[in-house]
């Protein structure tokens, strides 16, 4: 094996190693976390049931990872967008919202 072969090698099995230590330390949820996570996904997909006007309740997905829930789907409209993750944000233990909700009709 040359050296810059060699060198190379080593710099990518580094660069693994380093990347995957980080996802060792992040996982799915803590285990005090899990119970309350799946109870505050149920409680988002009730939400998105009880306000049909965001749509059906399986065009959205949810997950919740230590308190933060993440939604994905698709609105009609920006005010149905912000009003999800309002509704959502003020449900008991619910740290933060990362809204991945995309907007159908951009403007209105």
């Amino acid at each position: 094996m040359t050296k810059p072969t060699r060198l190379y090698s080593l710099t990518l099995a580094w660069l693994l190693v380093a990347g995957l230590s980080g996802c060792v330390g992040f996982g799915k949820c803590d285990p005090e976390n899990c119970t309350g996570d799946a109870k505050i996904t149920a409680d988002v997909r009730a939400l998105i049931k009880e306000h049909r006007e965001l749509g059906a309740p399986a065009a959205f997905r949810v997950q919740t990872i230590n308190g933060i829930v993440y939604l994905y789907g698709t609105v009609d409209t920006d005010l149905e967008h912000q009003s999800i993750e309002s509704m959502v944000s003020q449900l008991p233990n619910v740290k933060e919202v990362v809204n991945s909700v995309d907007v159908r009709n951009v403007g209105r």
